[in-house]
């Protein structure tokens, strides 16, 4: 007859979950029904690794984040300067304003620029970020996650994301043996303004360390770290 090519082509044409199942069963409208719903509901399932557990809640969990693309110069190492030659420390910021960074000279990007920390230990820091109050002044509410924190280097880096558009910024804070200090960096991946995202994530997380650990950070007239 003209239904069994057909039915040939149908098994064909979906997943092999949905073959199986077929397979499985000798109920031809039970195969249907399964094999029509596979599809949708892998449309339904959020993709794996596109947003954090520790969100606020899963309102904006099934809209595709926009993550971009994690840096390739992280972490500490060598850098140029244009003021100084050269440096050790985190990554520059970029022209965008979207960015806070206390490693490179001043000079180098003065507007971008905040003073490196003074405190005890990375451990201090650590603390924090393992009680950092997601949606804090309206900001990550997308969560947080801590990629890579490395005691013995004093070093962490911490990837937050917003609650709506699912934007991830990278946040990192290590120990510069010459200053004596913490360099800590706060970077936007797309676009061009953070709307102050940045900045609000910093006085969040330096004003916990000195409250509570006794840190020290060089604050400004107004009071505000950047």
């Amino acid at each position: 007859t003209m239904r069994r090519p057909y039915l040939r082509l149908l098994v064909l044409s979906f997943s092999a979950p949905a073959a199986l199942s077929y397979s499985a069963t000798k109920n031809r409208r039970a195969f249907l029904t399964s094999a029509a719903a596979a599809p949708a509901a892998a449309l339904l399932t959020p993709l794996p690794g596109l947003a954090f557990e520790n969100r606020l809640d899963d309102k904006y969990a099934d809209a595709t984040p926009q993550v971009g693309t994690q840096p390739t110069d992280l972490g500490v190492s060598s850098r140029p300067s244009k003021s100084a030659g050269s440096y050790t420390g985190l990554a520059p910021c970029p022209k965008s304003p979207n960015c806070w960074c206390s490693s490179p000279p001043s000079a180098d990007n003065l507007a971008r620029y905040l003073p490196a920390w003074k405190g005890g230990s990375i451990a201090d820091v650590k603390k924090v970020i393992d009680t950092y109050e997601v949606g804090q002044n309206g900001i990550d509410g997308g969560g947080y996650k801590i990629i890579e924190y490395d005691e013995k280097k004093q070093y962490i880096y911490v990837q937050f994301q917003s609650y709506k558009a699912g934007y991830v910024d990278d946040w990192e804070l290590a120990f510069n043996p010459e200053k004596k200090l913490f360099d800590v960096r706060s970077a936007s991946r797309l676009g061009m303004s953070d709307l102050g995202v940045n900045a609000k994530r910093l006085d969040y997380i330096g004003t916990r360390l000195e409250k509570e650990y006794g840190w020290v950070l060089e604050r400004r007239k107004n009071g505000s770290l950047v």
